[in-house]
């Protein structure tokens, strides 16, 4: 597991509330957030600085950059991949976050530009790819390997000897039984339980809730 080390100052892109939530582990690291680069001036951490082409421009007031967007659509994860393939080709640094408040084992493979948040677990061995994203109270079972710009979402279950493709979203609270292989661009539904492997880019979504019919007016 990689250690955070010395302090950086790091440039965020993505001015949306997820920022606040990478911005406030990053300090807790003794990181400083200089500014946010963004498609949309209204951010909510530091200075609003522009977008990619600024970025570009100011790259030498940083040691990282750190990937503020989060995975909560597909829309969403296709536009983590384009600004992923953007930094690589840009040969940005960016360092992987782990909150304090997080409990990861000591042997857990950590890919540069993951994000792991408060309350987060992950056992033994475990192989977190390059920009996943694990939120809030999430779980990840000994052995088990997400992919590369993959989003576990809060409150979400994934067993031990589990594989989960790249560019995938477990949605909150999803459950995912153990020693299951989920392929590329798999999407899981808030809730949802997987007993079975699935093929790139199959979906589960839960079943719409029953609504109890409006009662007569008398």
């Amino acid at each position: 597991m990689p250690v955070t080390g010395e302090t950086k100052r790091l440039a965020l892109i993505g001015g949306g509330g997820f920022s606040k939530e990478i911005a406030e582990v990053a300090r807790a690291h003794g990181h400083t957030v200089e500014a946010t680069y963004s498609s949309h001036p209204e951010v909510q951490v530091g200075r609003y600085r522009g977008y990619l082409d600024a970025l570009i421009t100011d790259r030498e007031e940083y040691d990282g950059v750190v990937l503020a967007i989060g995975g909560v659509s597909r829309r969403a994860i296709r536009a983590r991949a384009e600004l992923i393939a953007w930094l690589d080709r840009h040969g940005f640094p960016c360092p992987a976050l782990i909150s304090p408040h997080a409990i990861v084992s000591s042997d857990v493979e950590v890919g540069a530009g993951a994000f792991v948040a408060h309350g987060v677990i992950v056992n033994a061995a475990a192989r977190l790819g390059r920009f996943s994203v694990l939120n809030s109270a999430a779980i990840i079972g000994h052995d088990t390997v997400i992919g590369h710009n993959t989003t576990v979402s809060p409150g979400a279950f994934i067993g031990g000897r589990c594989t989960i493709g790249a560019d995938s979203l477990i949605g909150p609270l999803a459950k995912i039984l153990q020693g299951l292989a989920l392929g590329q661009g798999v999407t899981i539904g808030m809730g949802c339980n997987v007993l079975r492997a699935l093929p790139d880019q199959a979906t589960v979504w839960p079943r719409p809730d029953i609504v109890a019919p409006a009662p007569k007016s008398a």
